[in-house]
């Protein structure tokens, strides 16, 4: 058996768990091969802070969903290769901003190029009307369990 083929019992758990996985260690290869250095949580940090310009850790950390602990590791690994850099917050000094320097900068159009050639490798054989529709589903799956997982009722 693949990577990509479940058990029936296990369907959308086990699907969507391996699309994912094999989505990312597809992403992680055309990074590779494009001469981008960059683990995929190294990524989605970047993203943020192309998206936001300035970020605190915290942010991030909610964000890429991980613990302020493992995003104060990914961005330490980035401030070393010189992507970012990390000042104390003038209006809070128990924070850290998290901003690009001109490296940082000047990745995204590449990096940006080459997830944009990844996702549509990955979408050419799906009809984009059921992409749509997948994509709707799965964000509905998500904001039902992240409602249920942050309010104090049981699920009915």
């Amino acid at each position: 058996m693949n990577r990509c083929e479940c058990p029936m019992d296990l369907t959308l758990g086990c699907i969507t768990t391996q699309a994912a996985l094999s989505a990312r260690a597809f992403l992680s290869r055309r990074l590779e091969d494009n001469g981008i250095d960059m683990t995929i949580e190294q990524f989605k940090v970047m993203v943020v802070l192309w998206k936001e310009k300035s970020s605190t850790q915290q942010n991030i950390a909610d964000f890429v969903g991980k613990d302020k602990t493992s995003v104060t590791r990914l961005i330490a690994g980035l401030e070393k290769r010189s992507l970012i850099q990390r000042t104390s917050d003038k209006s809070d000094k128990r924070c850290n901003l998290v901003t690009l320097t001109p490296q940082g900068i000047a990745l995204e159009t590449p990096t940006m190029a080459v997830l944009s050639e990844a996702s549509a490798f990955v979408h050419k054989n799906i009809d984009p009307k059921e992409l749509e529709i997948t994509l709707r589903v799965l964000q509905t799956m998500c904001q039902t369990l992240t409602t249920t997982i942050n309010s104090s009722k049981e699920p009915s």
